[in-house]
């Protein structure tokens, strides 16, 4: 029973870190988060990656590729960050949890075992059917 708990750690571990959803920011909430990376819709609806997004005065500055980028505020229409889903996370390993127990329940069985007690029958009966309970050791 003791590897069922790292297992189950491990698997926590590894929910975790994938549950994640993408939240719409405005610059301040941009400059208060500082993400890695955002997505920044244009205002010709083009979206792109900024690597390393800061915000100096009304402008995002960052990466696109490897070339710095500034980015007015007046051209921006959206700004998309990749944030931390707590509520998702608990909710998947809550669920996997449960999966966990009754995967375990469904191979372990219930625990009870029957002892089948076969009498041989009359001598020479295994001579004659030998398919039957007690005969050749079964």
């Amino acid at each position: 029973m003791r590897p069922i708990l790292p297992c189950a750690l491990l698997v926590a571990a590894l929910t975790s870190a994938a549950c994640r959803t993408t939240k719409l920011v405005s610059l301040e909430q941009l400059s208060v988060l500082s993400p890695d990376r955002a997505w920044v819709t244009d205002s010709d609806r083009s979206v792109v990656l900024v690597d390393e997004p800061k915000v100096v005065g009304d402008t995002l500055v960052g990466y696109i590729g490897r070339h710095r980028t500034k980015l007015p505020h007046a051209g921006l229409k959206q700004v998309r960050v990749s944030v931390s889903a707590p509520a998702r996370t608990a909710l998947l390993a809550v669920g996997s949890g449960a999966a966990f127990v009754g995967f375990l329940v469904m191979v372990g069985g219930n625990g009870h075992t029957e002892v089948l007690t076969v009498t041989a029958g009359a001598p020479g009966d295994c001579d004659k059917h030998p398919e039957q309970p007690g005969c050749n050791g079964y």
